[in-house]
């Protein structure tokens, strides 16, 4: 959003040059580049491309009503939606990450079921390598688990959250 104070109600029209840096992270400054010094500062202005130039004129923008500026109780409570938005993503998103964990860990100990029952009709040489096998799926379990663990802890970490964003939010409705 760009506010402009003090503008004759003569305008007729206005533009922005909108930049991108390249990689180098060279900075302009802009009182060098506004100004009507003789200084060349090209090489400052080449460490950005550009990308495209806006203009608006007068005639062409309209206002709309109740498009007016916000009080700053409006704002503090769309940052405040828009928290809770963020938080209940995350909340899905972990909640989507215990599903795929939980899905991961059964068929990891059916996995392993499969291979104890079929070290049953294995020699010593199989039995050993066996063995092994199962103790990396026993792993692979117990990550899962702690995996589960971590996500749900997660969960409760948001859920608070979203919770004080809640008493935010009617603190802020009583204003």
């Amino acid at each position: 959003m760009v506010r402009i104070s003090d503008l004759s109600p003569n305008w007729e029209a206005l533009a922005f040059d909108l930049y991108q840096e390249n990689e180098e992270k060279e900075t302009v400054n802009v009182d060098d580049v506004t100004s009507d010094s003789e200084t060349d500062s090209t090489e400052e202005i080449d460490a950005h491309a550009l990308i495209t130039t806006l203009y608006s004129d007068q005639r062409k923008t309209k206002s709309e009503e109740g498009k007016g500026v916000k009080t700053k109780q409006e704002y503090a409570l769309l940052v405040n939606d828009l928290e809770k938005q963020f938080v209940k993503k995350k909340m899905k998103n972990y909640e989507k990450a215990i599903t795929v964990e939980a899905k991961h860990k059964r068929q990891t100990k059916q996995e392993m079921n499969e291979l104890q029952r079929d070290m049953k009709y294995q020699v010593d040489e199989e039995k050993a390598d066996t063995e092994s096998k199962i103790a990396m799926k026993k792993d692979a379990i117990q990550s899962s688990d702690e995996s589960i663990q971590l996500y749900e802890d997660e969960q409760k970490s948001l859920q608070e959250k979203l919770q004080k964003l809640n008493e935010k939010q009617q603190d802020l409705a009583m204003k």
